[in-house]
């Protein structure tokens, strides 16, 4: 579907929140009826403690899963054992119905465009649900496995790419030939590598655990197990949800300063480019 065809309302800012926090809130209530917990994390984390809510100017909402009860999730989502509203789909890579090697759950009620990536099967506003992975004891491992899975999801990421977009001419110009590798050595594969290395030190037994498979910031996600499974609640667009009760160092390791505003240059949003469709 091209932008132009689209048949629908073209979502604000504001719009668009309040769409992701209807998300989040009714996959609470599957979770709930099914005994399974997450936290919010990253920056909605920070953004629950910082400004009870979203970031201001930002547009997404990411949150986490232990292991355990993630792959308890994709069987029951695989097996339709899951009570939920005909507008929400929850998507992953482990039932073949994403290429992103962790949990969307999504409003088929809306549509999105993005300039530089194509999702195709899923072009609906979302949210995130990333799984919490054990980690080695040894601080240098951690770092290994980090590059190695950052490797893998760049890999993943070239046959997605829209091949003659970008921010730069450099990267309009080396766009191309990078998709059209992706394309012939077929880097979805690599998500095999990325989830195999993620899982490779089992959550129960770890000491430390983190978000691998998105993981973003190395080994400053690592989060003492028996403190990740400890919670809090923290207010989040006036409602309840649990954090990690590691809380303060997680955000602190991700973020430093964290309840220092960062200067205005660097307060940007991704410029999400949403409709909500017409009945």
């Amino acid at each position: 579907m091209r932008e132009s065809d689209v048949k629908g309302k073209r979502l604000s800012l504001q719009e668009i929140k309040d769409t992701q926090l209807n998300i989040l809130l009714e996959f609470e209530k599957i979770c709930d009826e099914n005994g399974l917990t997450f936290y919010l994390c990253g920056g909605s984390l920070l953004g629950a403690v910082r400004h009870k809510g979203f970031i201001p100017w930002d547009d997404d909402i990411d949150i986490c899963m232990a292991r355990p009860e993630y792959d308890r999730l994709c069987r029951l989502v695989k097996n339709d054992e899951l009570k939920s509203p005909d507008w929400l789909k929850i998507v992953c890579y482990d039932n073949g119905t994403s290429r992103f090697p962790f949990i969307k759950v999504l409003d088929k009620r809306t549509v999105v465009f993005n300039d530089y990536f194509r999702e195709e099967e899923y072009d609906n506003l979302w949210i995130d649900l990333l799984p919490v992975d054990g980690l080695p004891d040894k601080e240098e491992e951690v770092a290994d496995l980090y590059r190695r899975v950052t490797t893998y999801r760049k890999y993943v990421q070239m046959k997605h790419i829209r091949p003659f977009e970008g921010k730069s001419l450099s990267k309009k110009l080396v766009k191309p030939l990078l998709f059209l590798i992706a394309n012939i050595v077929n880097t979805d594969r690599y998500n095999d590598k990325l989830i195999s290395e993620s899982c490779a030190y089992p959550y129960e037994k770890a000491k430390n655990v983190g978000i691998v498979t998105e993981g973003l910031y190395g080994v400053r996600e690592a989060i003492p197990r028996e403190a990740y499974e400890k919670w809090i609640e923290v207010e989040f667009e006036g409602h309840m949800f649990k954090a990690c009760s590691y809380w303060n160092e997680y955000l602190h390791n991700l973020f430093g300063d964290y309840m220092q505003l960062p200067p205005e240059d660097k307060r940007k949003t991704h410029d999400m480019k949403a409709y909500r469709l017409y009945d």
